[in-house]
């Protein structure tokens, strides 16, 4: 078993998902998420700590900051790698890499349920981001 140590999210981790108002269709699938917000452990880029930080998933950019408030920094999705890692031997980990660009971004979720959910919402974010003419399948590596 990997050791998360004392950076490991906490019970406190809170997700929300707000989802489109489509009366013509009852059966709401992921597409229809707009938002998907929360706490995660992001490493940073020098140092390599793991900070708690909020994320929130917007239409194609996923914000994140010290809080709600203040997210100012953004990862681009579309074309985004996205996969699962045991960066620092840390359990529940993924990491996403935006197209185009050399920085790797690794996070870090409560626990595996936290984690699929995430990744999911990154995913189809990610698929739901793509021109029509340029479908992109949702692959999760």
């Amino acid at each position: 078993m990997a050791d998360v140590g004392q950076n490991s999210p906490t019970r406190e981790e809170n997700h929300s998902k707000n989802t489109a108002n489509n009366s013509s269709n009852s059966n709401q699938d992921a597409a229809d998420v707009l938002e998907y917000s929360g706490w995660l452990w992001k490493r940073t880029r020098l140092s390599h700590k793991w900070l708690k930080t909020w994320f929130c998933l917007r239409k194609t950019e996923l914000l994140y900051g010290s809080s709600a408030q203040h997210m100012t920094k953004r990862i681009p999705i579309v074309g985004a790698q996205i996969a699962e890692t045991t960066v620092d031997k840390k359990q529940f980990a993924f990491k996403v890499k935006a197209k185009d660009r050399k920085r790797v971004y690794f996070l870090q979720a409560e626990n595996e349920d936290s984690q699929q959910e995430w990744m999911q919402a990154i995913c189809f974010a990610k698929a739901a981001g793509t021109r029509k003419d340029q479908s992109e399948a949702c692959v999760i590596q």
